[in-house]
């Protein structure tokens, strides 16, 4: 299974996901990585360019990555504590944006989003709407080359406010904050597993109908229906057919009935 990394800058983000994750250090090219199915936690340090450079490194030697997720602390109006995902991110220095294609509400419990605005140094003109962090551009530059924007995310929890100052950030704090970014972190690897299952099912759904279609005339109305029989029984079984032994059959009627047996033959399973 392609895994879901999750990108921290500090060691006190970290830990929350090594001890429930139960990730182990994993050596890779100096790298501060950590591991265990399906995920993999790369701890870059502070700063955009830290963030970029360990991004585009483990991307370049780990292309199994299916997608990253940037969890850490950020700066904004919004009350301490709050955990938020990022439906805009803005590198203030270079204006570059990147616009990160979001889940479903339901996945993610109806979660509030922000802009974050990723500076240079700790920044407190905080601004409604906007959260200021000091590494998702920097992720964002670096994963935009390797993956799609459905597969970069962003989720910040709030350390300081104009009532919170920034200077009372302790690493105690910031790793009791980060428990609430655990839960949305899980909920958006499970989301997005769930899509690349997704895809790789309508991959191989589709290759199969391609090779009976290509072998084994069907009109249109034939063509339908085996599409909606190999659905079904992609669904009872979590398989597809065989299409070789389909194709033996040379008849587009013959191909159905076949199917259709299989599909009443299927039994019916409840998942727990």
């Amino acid at each position: 299974m392609s895994p879901v990394c999750i990108i921290t800058a500090l060691p006190a983000e970290s830990r929350v996901f090594i001890d429930a994750l139960k990730l182990r250090h994993v050596p890779l090219r100096g790298l501060r990585l950590y591991a265990a199915e399906p995920y993999l936690l790369l701890q870059t340090g502070l700063g955009k360019l830290n963030a970029a450079a360990a991004t585009a490194a483990l991307l370049t030697t780990r292309p199994d990555v299916s997608a990253v997720i940037n969890a850490g602390i950020a700066g904004g109006t919004a009350s301490q504590g709050s955990v938020n995902l990022a439906h805009h991110v803005l590198d203030v220095a270079t204006g570059r944006q990147w616009y990160p294609h979001l889940p479903p509400q339901r996945t993610v419990a109806q979660l509030s989003t922000h802009s974050i605005h990723s500076v240079d140094k700790p920044a407190r003109d905080y601004t409604d709407g906007v959260l200021f962090d000091m590494e998702a551009a920097g992720i964002f530059t670096a994963a935009s080359n390797y993956l799609s924007t459905d597969a970069i995310h962003a989720v910040k929890v709030v350390s300081d406010n104009p009532d919170q100052e920034l200077e009372a950030i302790t690493p105690e704090l910031v790793t009791q904050l980060m428990q609430a970014c655990l839960p949305v972190v899980q909920q958006l690897g499970d989301w997005h597993r769930a899509a690349v299952q997704q895809d790789a099912d309508d991959s191989g759904l589709e290759q199969c109908n391609q090779d009976i279609v290509a072998t084994v005339r069907h009109s249109v109305s034939d063509a339908h229906q085996l599409r909606r029989l190999l659905q079904q029984y992609h669904t009872l079984t979590g398989s597809m057919p065989d299409a070789p032994m389909l194709q033996q059959l040379n008849n587009a009627r013959r191909i159905r009935e076949t199917l259709q047996q299989a599909v009443q033959a299927a039994p019916l399973r409840y998942d727990s």
